[in-house]
C-alpha cells in the first residue's frame, strides 16, 4: 500500500541550515534565530557588531556564512547612533578575519524620517536582498516616533514596516534592535509579527 503526501518537498542541507542560527547572547545563553520567525531585542544595541560579524563567518566556526549582512539604521531620525564601526572591526580582528573584506560584506542604508524608513522597508529593501544575497536583515529602532507625525499616521505606516519585515522574513533571518516597544505600537506588533521572539535584558525572554 503506498500513501499519498500532499505539499511533500525537499532541500539541500546547506539550505536546511540557512534556516536557522543559533546566536550566543553570552556564555550559556543561546537565541535560536530562525527565518519565519523575526527576532526583537531590546535594550542589546551591544549585540549589533556580535551578531553581524558571526553572520558572516563559516558554519564549522559557529557562524552563518552570510555572503553578506543587509543592515537598516533607522537611529538616526532620533539623532542617535548604536552602529560603532570600530566595535565591528574590533570583533572581526577577534575572529581572525580579514577587516577590509568583512566591511565591504555590511551593506547598511540609513533613514532620517519615518517615512524614509518605510520606503526602505516596503520598496527597497526586497530588491537588497537579492542584489546583495543576505541570508540576514539587521533593523535599528523601527519603533523610534517621528513628533511631527500624528500617532494615527506613525501607526499606519509601522503597520505596513511590519507587514514587510513579516514577508521578508519567510525568506531570510530578520532582527530588530530597539530600546523600546512603545504601547502605542504593540497592538500594531502582536496582529502583525505573532510568531516573533522578544529578547530583553532580564532574560524574561518571551516568544508568541
Amino acid at each position: 500500500m503506498f500513501y499519498k503526501f500532499k505539499n511533500t518537498f525537499f532541500v539541500s542541507a546547506h539550505d536546511y541550515l540557512l534556516k536557522s542560527f543559533k546566536f550566543d547572547l553570552q556564555q550559556n545563553q543561546l537565541v535560536d534565530l530562525t527565518i519565519g520567525s523575526p527576532t526583537i531585542f531590546i535594550n542589546l544595541y551591544n549585540l549589533i557588531p556580535k551578531l553581524t560579524i558571526k553572520s558572516l563567518l563559516p558554519r564549522n566556526y559557529g557562524g552563518m556564512e552570510s555572503p553578506t549582512v543587509t543592515i537598516i539604521d533607522g537611529a538616526s531620525r532620533g539623532h542617535s547612533n548604536h552602529l560603532d564601526f570600530y566595535s565591528f572591526i574590533d570583533y572581526a580582528i577577534h575572529c581572525g578575519m580579514n577587516v577590509n573584506s568583512v566591511l565591504e560584506r555590511i551593506i547598511v542604508t540609513r533613514s532620517f524620517t519615518a517615512h524614509q524608513l518605510a520606503d526602505i522597508l516596503i520598496c527597497k529593501l526586497p530588491k537588497m536582498i537579492q542584489k546583495y544575497r543576505s541570508n540576514i536583515v539587521i533593523i535599528t529602532d523601527l519603533f523610534a516616533t517621528d513628533k511631527q507625525l500624528h500617532l494615527s499616521e506613525r501607526k499606519w505606516l509601522l503597520g505596513h514596516m511590519v507587514k514587510s519585515i513579516h514577508n521578508i522574513s519567510e525568506s531570510i533571518i530578520a532582527a530588530i534592535f530597539s530600546p523600546v516597544v512603545i504601547d502605542d505600537f504593540r497592538k500594531v506588533i502582536d496582529n502583525k509579527l505573532k510568531k516573533s521572539k522578544i529578547i530583553t535584558t532580564n532574560k524574561q525572554n518571551r516568544e508568541r
